[in-house]
């Protein structure tokens, strides 16, 4: 019976038709079509705190390639940035939907025209239009623009989206196109099972572990037996490779079976905008911010709002032999299958814990110790869960009082911790050193803030180290930093610190407080900049005028440039720190007194002049 109900599941899930058959003849690919093109990005793909919205066509390393319509229709919006998607134009086309070619290098002319025009009448390169209905008109497969590299991209390519009526993105590759090869399944790398209560169990264990998979016979299986007991949450690592290329895409389809009985199905084929930070509880920051793999949760997480499950779960109780399959599939209906038998072997690998001392998973305290005699705090010894002989394991529930310290193997362990601070709700909480404010949309689940100030005597900065990093944010949450040293606060702002690396955050002074935003609980320091930017000439020509500016601490604000008082219009890279001349007329020869500012974070301001 059950095989008869994984038959039907697969002609509903998998290989029935496509439901995007009627935009099948509808677009044309808009780059190099009618022939081989290779892919870098696929929709779906799990990227810093969001899914890939379309894909990324690749364009051999080169920028300019021509960038054609895809479907008859018109540009209802253009928008270029220094960041994000550069240079992109957005398509409306009759049947409802919007195409977006994003990371231009260029317009076609008569596009290219009228945004120089407005650029110049708003003294800005970033810009953003809305043209009329049917100024830019274009017929399916006219020049629209070129590929190129621009915003954030790391690479010459085209990002290439279709849109339904709602602008949702949509999986394109399921149009039949025919200049995408895909005949390669889902790769399946690990499995990963995570406790979800006090007393579940892996292999006797409390937390989270990692195991490899192995092919065999075309279905992925464990390399070594495995005990689940309680509520477990199921996790994979797993990419979708295609023709030609070595790159990782997403995967579109997943779906997880226990016993024939469906538990989890996801459908990334139709994004939400307005759920992406949403990913961040899709895969597992936590265990990516220690140095693992994004594994795809196959359980709905606390505070996980997105909108592509169709079935989910809290976790899976095991407590006997049970089956799980799980199901990858890719735009091409490639499938994979996982085949996991939990509970079929008595024999117990051991595993190893990841983390030193203690780790916070949910609201459990998780640690160890090798000579037993354990306290949390001020409390009675606690008994451990669990001993192999050299090491004891201890489990502390933080509802029952938020630990500040262990007593661990003779040593008296901080934990810094603070406060805990619920999801859902308006809060503030107050210390000596800072100030911090949460909306109830800040938190996606409960954190257990912690915090230390440090000094750094070597560089004497004040370290306000908030130690959260693998806590993931819905949105801001406001920070005041009370500092003990006294700062021009003319020029001193929040920098973020990651390693040697410091990222201007800014902030307002109220006295000797300063406050600011972020999505980040890490550390903070406070940095003052009173160098100016640098200008450096790279070219000049009687056409063209080739700059580098950069700072080399709070970043650059703002820069224009101007001829015998007149605007010039400047293109500015930000990741190779260019900016280049754009003449209101192509054939405009640049001559008379040329003056470039260009201000910094902190207000620094640097001019050069030159006579041309």
């Amino acid at each position: 019976m059950k095989g008869i109900f994984v038959f039907v599941f697969f002609i509903l899930h998998f290989v029935g038709f496509s439901q995007f058959d009627e935009y099948q003849s509808y677009y044309r690919f808009p780059i190099n079509p009618g022939q081989t093109n290779y892919l870098a990005g696929t929709i779906g793909e799990i990227r810093a705190a969001h899914f890939h919205t379309g894909i990324d066509v690749k364009t051999g390393g080169a920028i300019g390639w021509p960038v054609y319509a895809t479907a008859d229709g018109y540009i209802n919006r253009i928008k270029i940035s220094t960041g994000g998607y550069g240079q992109a134009l957005y398509m409306a086309h009759p049947n409802g939907t919007y195409s977006v070619y994003a990371h231009l290098d260029s317009f076609e002319e008569n596009i290219q025209q009228f945004v120089i025009e407005r650029q110049y009448e708003k003294e800005s390169y970033a810009i953003e239009l809305f043209p009329k209905q049917n100024q830019f008109y274009f017929k399916k497969g006219e020049l629209i623009g070129y590929a190129g590299n621009t915003g954030s991209s790391s690479g010459p390519h085209l990002h290439f989206e279709i849109r339904d009526s709602q602008q949702r993105p949509m999986d394109l590759l399921q149009f039949g196109f025919k200049e995408v090869n895909d005949r390669l399944p889902p790769i399946v790398r690990k499995v990963a099972f995570i406790t979800l209560d006090q007393n579940a169990r892996i292999n006797e264990l409390f937390g989270r572990y990692e195991f490899d998979l192995i092919k065999v016979k075309n279905t992925y299986r464990l390399t070594k037996p495995i005990l689940l007991e309680g509520r477990i949450g199921v996790e994979i690592y797993s990419y979708d490779p295609m023709d030609g290329v070595h790159n990782k895409n997403g995967i579109i389809k997943t779906t997880m079976l226990v016993d024939g009985d469906t538990v989890f199905h996801e459908n990334k084929g139709l994004l939400t905008f307005g759920k992406q930070r949403n990913t961040l509880k899709h895969f597992n920051y936590r265990a990516y911010r220690r140095g693992s793999r994004k594994f795809n949760k196959l359980y709905l997480d606390d505070g996980n709002e997105h909108n592509i499950y169709s079935k989910t779960n809290r976790g899976i109780y095991f407590d006997e032999q049970q089956k799980i399959q799980i199901f990858t599939l890719d735009s091409y209906q490639n499938l994979s299958a996982t085949e996991i038998n939990i509970n079929s072997d008595d024999l117990i690998y051991p595993l190893k814990t990841r983390f030193r001392t203690y780790e916070i998973i949910g609201n459990k305290l998780h640690f160890k110790s090798k000579n037993g005699g354990v306290r949390v705090d001020e409390w009675e010894p606690i008994d451990p869960y669990y001993s192999n002989g050299m090491i004891n394991y201890y489990l502390w529930d933080i509802s029952n009082g938020l630990p500040r310290s262990i007593f661990i193997d003779g040593k008296t362990i901080s934990t810094d911790l603070v406060a805990s601070i619920p999801p859902n709700q308006k809060i503030s909480y107050h210390q000596q050193e800072f100030e911090t404010s949460f909306t109830h949309r800040s938190l996606f689940d409960t954190v257990h803030l912690a915090f230390k100030k440090e000094l750094d005597s070597v560089k004497n900065q004040e370290m306000f180290r908030f130690i959260n990093h693998q806590d993931p944010l819905r949105s801001n949450v406001t920070i005041t930093l009370k500092p003990d040293h006294v700062y021009d606060t003319e020029k001193s702002s929040v920098y973020s610190v990651f390693g040697r690396r410091r990222n201007y955050f800014g902030g307002d002074w109220q006295g000797n407080e300063i406050t600011f935003k972020t999505r980040d609980l890490v550390t903070y320091t406070i940095l003052t900049d009173s160098i100016p930017p640098t200008i450096k000439a790279v070219g000049t020509a009687p056409g063209k005028l080739l700059f580098r500016i950069k700072d080399d601490l709070s970043g650059i604000k703002s820069y224009k440039a101007f001829i015998n008082g007149k605007f010039l219009l400047m293109r500015y890279e930000a990741k190779r720190n260019l900016i280049w001349s754009v003449p209101r007329e192509s054939n405009i020869r640049l001559k008379g007194e040329l003056l470039l500012e260009v201000i910094d974070n902190e207000n620094n301001k640097t001019e050069y002049k030159q006579t041309l």
